[in-house]
């Protein structure tokens, strides 16, 4: 697991950020805290002053009260009222009473009788006899009810204009949703409520708000003494809601904002000075190596250190340099993209122009890349060998990976001069000749383990088989002893069908046994052509036809113009003598093999291709191909083979497919017909289609998975297996041809159906009718009529064979025009089927006549209707 680096500077910077950050909302909410602080302060002292202003609201609404109570004495004492009417005289002067403080008055005369004023019954139930008994002479006092009514009641003297005594008057304001009196003291210093409270009687004698104030929250509260002419001890309670207002972030707003420019500034100051003090007297340590020491006593141990390991760096690399240079060998350090990191003094003597390259492969050449790309990749054991014609020396090269200070895969190459030793080999070789040969000679190990598998073969493997496959062993190792001179230009893909078709027919196995992959471009290739490479193409065939695998493919492509890569999918792991083989044929050619992961073996050699070779004929876009599948195996594989061609495929299932299945098609310029096992098939289309266009010469090509006993020399063959070069060259000889047309049956006024039938029987008709110039359509039952009676209401059905009963009626129901002809009689045969009873088999002149009697029948019962 990787470890994982932090930037020192970067993590500073972010703690003195979250440390400027901490110090801002420090500062922010304190802030805040004093502002509010004074703000709640500077709201109590105004609440103070409301306090008062409502003390001076409900004593001057007690005053209006007294002055109200002294209107009415007066009035009662100056005039010469009738007992029992004074109630009548006092409202008279109705706006007073209707105006003032009181809420309603109550008349205890000295005589014992008594005038109430009727209001009073608005405001209480209760017996005024005991109410007032609580009013003091010339005292407001608050006095509560039997029935929860709560008054102040105010108790004055009633004096006659000789001052004598008539009486007492007595004045009740109630306190219970008294609005007048609320909305003065509510509205006269604008408070949210107002709160009476009774010390003395411990009880609540007022208390109002404001609708729609909601007091839950936080809110302002003054509690004082109520000083007033009411005889008990009261308290005032004065509320307002306390919110919090936007202007305490307004007024605190220029202090926010002075303190976080201040501290951004301090902040950009503190990490540029962190920057100069710090961490560039680090960078000076570890980038640039100063003579000099640092003035910082913490840093220069750090400095000795690394001055200490630069000093140990440039030594071993001055000795490493005077190593390089004093051995008799070219060496090559090259990272992991293969940029060229150190070339010794004998290198750049080889390679003059590896001064100025940036990579290995602008200056080695071009056969030595794959090694290279090898051991890129971490192969081992990777060597190869190099000869400079310009110098007159070959070079033998190891390419060694390790891992670089990067941890990266780095490649060393290291070059030995073998001029002298291959010299001298040559020169023993010349003297004694059969000193190579011994080297082409088998293993005899190799050849008994060979023997020993194939006599644990079961034994219906029949002998033939087995001796094609000796026979196949002895050329190979007969044309390993042999001097590889004679050498021909062929294209690649026909070295390919030649040497599949020899191994087939030696062991006796399907074409279909082995899937080779080899397109038309790669098969197209003109190559040098020796014995070889014949003998590599032989062993790798039979290696992948004898392969039990699931897979059993063999790939060819060219890498780039000269490079042939064939990658073969083979079990041979216990079978030295093959492995033998492929190793003496590869390296005669040049080539280099290994094994995949999928225990394929690949090849890759250097071709000599004549790119001087003959433009060859092509397929064009617009040609359309018959496919006939019948018993072929993998016909998939043929009809995509085809459409990459950019051909028209028509495929058909069978051979009857092909003649009764209705087209639209007018031509086709060549029929490719399949098959497995039967052949009989292949032969009877084939002789069909000659008897039809009167010719033998057809663009006809057999496709068969086993070579056939009997080939039709006028029909065109797929020799060897099946791949894309094979298929195209015979495609392009048999579309030299002229081309099968097909009748139009759409031209032709009435079409015949032809139900049922055997194959001899069905091509017999064929024949006939196509002589007679009828469009035919053949079904194998009526299972679907409809399907072509929708299209030919107006067809003659001809039956070659009984058919259900039910769907003849069904069929006749549903297209009325039709007409059912029948050549034999079977129980239960419906009446619309008209009878020609003919005797099998049928012959031509049978045909014949039955066509012209129901041609005739057909014409009268037309012209009938």
């Amino acid at each position: 697991m990787a470890a994982v680096t932090v930037s020192l500077q970067r993590r500073l910077r972010q703690k003195a950020l979250m440390l400027m950050v901490a110090i801002f909302l420090v500062v922010v909410l304190l802030s805040v805290f004093f502002i509010d602080t004074l703000t709640q302060a500077a709201k109590q002292k105004n609440l103070a002053l409301k306090h008062q202003v409502v003390e001076q609201a409900f004593n001057a609404y007690l005053a209006r009260a007294e002055d109200e109570m002294k209107f009415i004495g007066q009035d009662l004492s100056s005039s010469d009222s009738i007992a029992g009417r004074e109630l009548d005289l006092l409202f008279s002067h109705h706006e007073v009473l209707f105006f003032g403080g009181l809420d309603f008055f109550y008349i205890e005369w000295a005589n014992g009788n008594y005038s109430m004023d009727p209001r009073a019954r608005l405001f209480t139930k209760a017996d005024f006899k005991t109410v007032i008994g609580a009013g003091l002479l010339n005292r407001w006092a608050s006095v509560k009810t039997e029935d929860g009514a709560t008054l102040l009641v105010l108790k004055t003297k009633l004096l006659s204009e000789e001052q004598d005594s008539t009486g007492f008057l007595y004045g009740f304001i109630s306190l219970n949703d008294n609005l007048t009196l609320a909305n003065e003291l509510l509205d006269s210093a604008v408070v949210s409520a107002v709160r009476i409270y009774d010390v003395s009687h411990n009880r609540v004698l007022l208390e109002e708000h404001k609708a729609g104030v909601d007091l839950s929250a936080n809110s302002l509260r003054s509690s004082l003494p109520l000083i007033s002419p009411i005889q008990d001890n009261l308290q005032l309670d004065v509320i307002e809601a306390n919110s919090i207002s936007s202007a305490i972030f307004t007024n605190a707003l220029p202090l926010i904002l002075s303190v976080g420019v201040a501290l951004l500034v301090f902040y950009f100051l503190l990490v540029r000075q962190m920057k100069v003090l710090i961490f560039q007297p680090i960078e000076t340590v570890v980038y640039k190596q100063e003579e000099e020491l640092i003035p910082y006593i913490e840093l220069q141990p750090i400095q000795r250190q690394s001055r200490q390991l630069m000093a140990e760096i440039e030594a071993k690399d001055k000795r490493f340099l005077l190593l390089s240079d004093s051995v008799h060998s070219a060496v090559i350090f090259c990272n992991e993209v293969a940029e060229v990191e150190l070339v010794n003094v004998e290198a750049r003597h080889i390679f003059p122009n590896s001064v100025k390259a940036r990579t290995l492969f602008d200056f080695m050449p071009i056969t030595s890349h794959r090694s290279i790309q090898d051991a890129l990749k971490g192969n081992i054991g990777i060597t190869f060998d190099l000869t400079l014609t310009e110098l007159g020396r070959i070079y033998q090269w190891h390419a060694y990976t390790f891992r670089n200070e990067s941890d990266y895969r780095g490649l060393l190459l290291v070059g030995k001069d073998i001029t002298q030793e291959t010299s001298l080999t040559w020169q023993l070789e010349q003297l004694s000749p059969l000193s190579s040969l011994i080297e082409r000679k088998v293993d005899t190990d190799a050849i008994l383990n060979e023997l020993s598998y194939l006599s644990q073969l079961p034994s219906h493997i029949e002998s033939s088989h087995l001796k094609g496959w000796i026979t196949l062993l002895l050329s190979v190792l007969d044309g390993i002893g042999q001097q590889d001179q004679d050498v021909s230009y062929l294209p690649l893909g026909d070295v390919f069908r030649q040497e599949s078709d020899c191994v087939m027919a030696a062991m006796g196995i399907e074409a279909t046994r082995a899937l080779v992959d080899c397109s038309v471009e790669t098969g197209s290739k003109v190559v040098a052509v020796g014995v070889h490479f014949r003998g590599l193409v032989r062993t790798l065939l039979m290696m992948v036809m004898s392969n039990d695998m699931a897979e059993r493919r063999l790939s060819i492509r060219f890498n780039s113009d000269m490079e042939l890569e064939i990658i073969a999918m083979n079990d041979m792991a216990f079978r030295p003598l093959f492995f033998w083989m492929i190793k003496m044929l590869s390296e005669s050619l040049g080539g280099h093999k290994k094994t995949l992961q999928n225990n394929a073996l690949q090849l890759n050699i250097m071709m000599d291709v004549n790119e001087a070779g003959e433009d060859a004929l092509s397929l064009q876009a617009n040609q359309v191909i018959a496919w006939i599948a019948n018993d072929y195996p993998y016909a998939c594989v043929v009809t995509e083979a085809l459409q990459r061609f950019g051909l028209k495929v028509e495929e058909y299932a069978s051979t009857d497919s092909f003649f009764t299945q209705s087209n639209v098609l007018t031509k086709f310029d060549a029929v490719l017909i399949g098959c497995d096992k039967d052949v009989q098939s292949q032969i009877d289309m084939t002789l069909a289609l000659k008897l039809k266009h009167k010719r033998d010469h057809l663009p006809i090509i057999w496709l068969n998975s086993q070579t056939p006993s009997q080939i039709d020399d006028s029909v065109y063959t797929l020799q060897g297996c099946f791949f894309d070069y094979n298929l195209y060259q015979v495609l392009l000889k048999a579309c030299e041809e002229d081309g099968i047309s097909i009748a139009n049956h759409n031209e032709q006024e009435v079409c015949w159906v032809m139900v049922g039938g055997s194959r001899v029987t069905k091509a017999i008709w064929y024949n006939e009718l196509e002589q007679c110039t009828i469009a035919t359509q053949w079904l194998s039952d009526l299972a679907d009529y409809d399907l072509v009676l929708s299209y030919q209401p107006n067809a003659i059905i001809v039956l070659l064979e009984p058919q259900s009963s039910a769907v003849i009626l069904a069929a006749q129901t549903a297209f009325p025009n039709v007409r059912f002809y029948s050549v034999q009689k079977w129980p239960d045969m419906p009446d619309n089927v008209i009878l020609f009873d003919l005797v099998s088999p049928n012959s031509g002149e049978q045909i014949r006549f039955f066509t012209q009697d129901v041609m005739q029948h057909n014409t009268n019962s037309r012209s009938n209707e």
